[in-house]
């Protein structure tokens, strides 16, 4: 763990001890503040779970300053919040707290579009199902975000392979009219991966007295007495 993730743990945890003190003097708006401060403490957490199973390493840095950013300045307004507790404060401070909740908010979707816009072809949309099914479950925005997909974005296929596009959306569709959809899907899906985009490894390549498709194989010790050869012209050259 990096150490402005240890920086941000123990800011997020005296907020939460904060939250545990104020509440038992908390009144009407004054608990919605408090409630909307442990909302946007716990939207930090789920960043970063966020981040850990979506995001690229390339984002790490940023996604951790947010979040130390985020509770260092909700810890500032709970201090001031504290020396004034005026209703005017309050409200002040409320909206602070909502706004520091929106940017964790689309900085959260963001992570998530960029997944999401990367996986551009079959075998990484495919992917990508499994993924989102196996994190949230029997939800019904996976299999709407899989229509969104395949209608606005359909992915491209090599002419040759065009067939099999008929063939990927019925058998995906199969898997959504089932009951057990969420542990049927991850089966079928691991299938058409396996069937149509898993090629078959080519056998150890042998030397062959011909040119393949383009390509001659030429014998290891051919290629040494070609390099000596080689050398020994330069060496003659250079005297």
């Amino acid at each position: 763990m990096s150490k402005l993730t240890d920086k941000y743990t123990t800011k997020r945890n005296k907020i939460r001890n904060q939250i545990t003190l104020l509440r038992g003097q908390a009144k009407g708006g004054v608990a919605f503040f408090l409630d909307k401060v442990e909302e946007t403490s716990n939207a930090c957490d789920n960043l970063l779970l966020t981040w850990r199973t979506h995001g690229t390493p390339l984002g790490d840095r940023n996604v951790k300053e947010t979040m130390y950013k985020t509770v260092t300045r909700i810890l500032e307004e709970i201090e001031q919040w504290r020396e004034n507790l005026s209703t005017n404060d309050t409200l002040t401070s409320l909206t602070s707290i909502e706004t520091f909740l929106e940017e964790i908010h689309e900085m959260n979707q963001a992570i998530l579009r960029e997944e999401e816009d990367a996986a551009t072809e079959f075998p990484s949309i495919l992917k990508l199902l499994i993924k989102k099914i196996r994190i949230t479950g029997n939800n019904p925005l996976i299999r709407q975000w899989w229509y969104d997909v395949m209608t606005s974005r359909p992915p491209p296929l090599p002419k040759n392979e065009e067939k099999n596009r008929e063939d990927i959306l019925d058998r995906a569709e199969e898997g959504w009219l089932d009951k057990e959809w969420t542990r049927t899907m991850l089966h079928l899906i691991n299938d058409l991966l396996q069937k149509n985009f898993n090629p078959t490894r080519n056998p150890t390549l042998t030397r062959v007295p011909h040119v393949t498709e383009g390509i001659q194989w030429i014998r290891m010790e051919e290629l040494g007495k070609a390099l000596t050869n080689r050398c020994r012209a330069v060496r003659e050259l250079s005297h």
